[in-house]
């Protein structure tokens, strides 16, 4: 049902909206002596790589520098980039661990029944009779399927992401309706008690 794509970024210094930025990869390391980087993608969709001109680096210290694209390829599971001004093994050896960040706008498109996972994140739960279960507070992703974390008063109830559970989504209202079968974990939430 979720494509596992994209964590927010943590911390944007240039007078960005911390909701503006989305994450789509890590520098791993250096790669060649010409300033090229290997990236980690933290997103499904590789091809995104191929059209993007601009990202935004995150850098180990917090600082967030722009960067123009000169060229990338995918090399197996990952990416190599070359960015405008680096050019040589030192000064991409000093871009590792930085995180990779796009503004909304240039967030690859999903096919239909895909979200992003902070599209997800904060919307309403309701059941198939629109009583509301609680919110959603994050989407844990696991080989077999994706779950949906649900966060109630007193406990967090665990949802698969999956069709049979999934009624439906609706991105406006953030309002996401599910059909809640019996037997599905439920945790206390920390300092509460379940009443």
């Amino acid at each position: 049902m979720t494509k596992k794509l994209i964590k927010k970024s943590r911390n944007n210094t240039h007078n960005l909206n911390h909701d503006t930025l989305v994450t789509i990869g890590r520098v791993i390391k250096a790669r060649g002596l010409r300033g090229e980087i290997k990236v980690e993608p933290l997103s499904n969709v590789l091809d995104r790589f191929k059209f993007l001109h601009e990202i935004i680096l995150e850098l180990k210290n917090g600082e967030n520098i722009n960067f123009n694209i000169e060229y990338s390829r995918i090399s197996g599971v990952n990416i190599i980039l070359k960015l405008n001004g680096i050019d040589d093994r030192d000064a991409a050896e000093k871009l590792r661990s930085a995180y990779i960040n796009v503004t909304l706008d240039n967030v690859a498109p999903l096919d239909n029944n895909s979200y992003y996972i902070f599209d997800l994140v904060g919307m309403g739960v309701f059941d198939s009779s629109n009583n509301k279960i609680g919110f959603v507070t994050r989407i844990e992703q696991y080989p077999a399927n994706d779950v949906i974390v649900v966060e109630k008063a007193t406990e967090e109830i665990i949802i698969p992401a999956i069709k049979e559970f999934i009624v439906g989504i609706d991105l406006k209202s953030k309002k996401l309706t599910v059909n809640l079968p019996e037997g599905l974990p439920r945790y206390p939430k920390e300092g509460k008690k379940n009443e």
